[in-house]
């Protein structure tokens, strides 16, 4: 998992509130140490304070200070292409309250910010098994009535997903995909928005967005031939839709985190 961002109590007035109609790309942790009010998706919660909340991507949210002053810690990550077995596998809720015991999360996530500001330098690969010992603590504190419960289409959508993020280059069609679970595209896309966060379209985008950061850090592929791995025929169709991902262009981004000596390593 990549951390790329980072908060640390971040304290707003009685009247704060941020309001994320179209979410955005990346996943996030949101630990509340007050009390507050979010809007997750369609659905709202009040919360009291030490409540973490696992956030999908591209997920519609808002937050709110709740009759004081509303303070936070906050974490975005991208997950990287052996992350998703283990973010699958959290019996945690997405986009759904996780009550804590106490300010333990807060505490962890303020080392995390002291690695984030430090000038080591493997602090990323730090950051990555912080973050994943965090994931890890926030759900032990899930109490196992609150696992999500499976319904008949639950392994077709995980086998689905996997394939998904395993394969970017092939040419997903949503209509194909529902016909193949024998369902309509609408009951499909409601599945699946229902049980990830995100549409499967948005999802589609963000496991080639995803591979393209990869193949650009770790390789010497030409630009060319990444945007034919990642399931475009055209490079400028493939550069428009990365940099509006990841805000900045395909040959900016490989300069700026490309490490000296990478190494084709991609199958």
């Amino acid at each position: 998992m990549y951390l790329y961002q980072l908060g640390w109590h971040w304290e707003h007035s009685a009247d704060f509130k941020i309001e994320r109609p179209n979410g955005h790309f990346g996943m996030q942790l949101i630990v509340v140490r007050t009390k507050g009010r979010l809007r997750m998706g369609g659905a709202e919660f009040r919360v009291n304070p030490n409540t973490a909340f696992l956030v999908q991507s591209c997920l519609p949210h808002c937050i709110y200070a709740d009759g004081e002053p509303y303070t936070d810690d906050w974490i975005r990550f991208s997950p990287e292409q052996d992350d998703h077995d283990f973010l699958e596998g959290l019996k945690a809720r997405w986009n759904e309250p996780i009550p804590l015991p106490d300010d333990s999360v807060s505490k962890m996530i303020a080392a995390a910010e002291a690695v984030y500001q430090s000038d080591l330098p493997d602090k990323h690969a730090i950051l990555h098994h912080m973050l994943t010992a965090i994931l890890l603590f926030i759900d032990e504190c899930v109490a196992p009535q609150t696992a999500e419960k499976k319904n008949y289409y639950d392994s077709q959508l995980e086998e689905l997903r996997k394939q998904i993020y395993d394969n970017p280059d092939r040419d997903w069609n949503i209509p194909e995909i529902a016909d193949s679970l024998s369902i309509s595209v609408s009951h499909f896309q409601r599945l699946y928005k229902q049980r990830y966060g995100i549409s499967c379209t948005n999802d589609i985008f963000m496991s080639r967005m995803e591979y393209a950061k990869q193949l650009l850090i770790e390789t010497d592929l030409s630009a060319n031939e990444i945007a034919f791995r990642c399931g475009y025929r055209s490079y400028a169709h493939f550069s428009r839709s990365f940099t509006k991902y990841a805000c900045d262009p395909p040959a900016k981004y490989r300069l700026m985190h490309q490490t000296p000596g990478a190494q084709d390593t991609a199958p």
